[in-house]
């Protein structure tokens, strides 16, 4: 199930911060739309109450606190593997 959130704290190095979340899991691939349209992923890196912590895969660089969107996947990372 996808869940969109939009209220985004702050953004610090990689990670970034977001609030007024619910059932979101540690470890949960998320999608991050920013303004421009561009689209980066990342993780849960941590939990507390309403609020989570991010680590984006591809930087934060462009990432505007009004205007991005984050869509938790609801998914965690996948690896595909064969023998």
């Amino acid at each position: 199930m996808h869940k969109e959130y939009t209220k985004l704290s702050s953004v610090v190095g990689p990670l970034i911060l977001v609030e007024g979340i619910s059932d979101v899991s540690y470890g949960e691939v998320v999608d991050v739309k920013l303004s421009n349209g561009e689209h980066r992923r990342g993780q849960v890196l941590e939990i507390s109450a309403d609020k989570c912590l991010i680590q984006i895969f591809e930087g934060t660089s462009g990432i505007n606190l009004n205007g991005s969107k984050v869509n938790f996947t609801g998914r965690s990372i996948e690896i595909s593997v064969s023998i």
